[in-house]
């Protein structure tokens, strides 16, 4: 579980970067009610990711640790077009 707690540190370090350094809006939801985690990233009313995590601890940690790294990483390359989309325009 640290494995995965360290990626849910850096799903939120991504999606607050994303607030404060651009006009994306990140949203991270962990329902416990329902049992979900839920990330989307949008631009104006646009959406340009989302993925939903149903049944969140009922996953096989091995299975959410990697669907967590795939949002992650998903996250980071979003975060890298922003930055190359600043140096371009810069």
């Amino acid at each position: 579980m640290n494995a995965n707690l360290s990626l849910f540190n850096q799903i939120n370090s991504l999606c607050y970067w994303l607030l404060t350094e651009s006009n994306y809006k990140s949203s991270v939801i962990l329902d416990a009610d329902k049992d979900s985690y839920f990330v989307r990233v949008k631009k104006g009313s646009q959406n340009l990711y989302a993925y939903h995590i149903p049944q969140f601890s009922k996953k096989n940690s091995k299975f959410l640790n990697f669907e967590l790294t795939a949002v992650v990483n998903s996250l980071l390359h979003i975060k890298d077009s922003v930055m190359e989309r600043r140096y371009e325009s810069a």
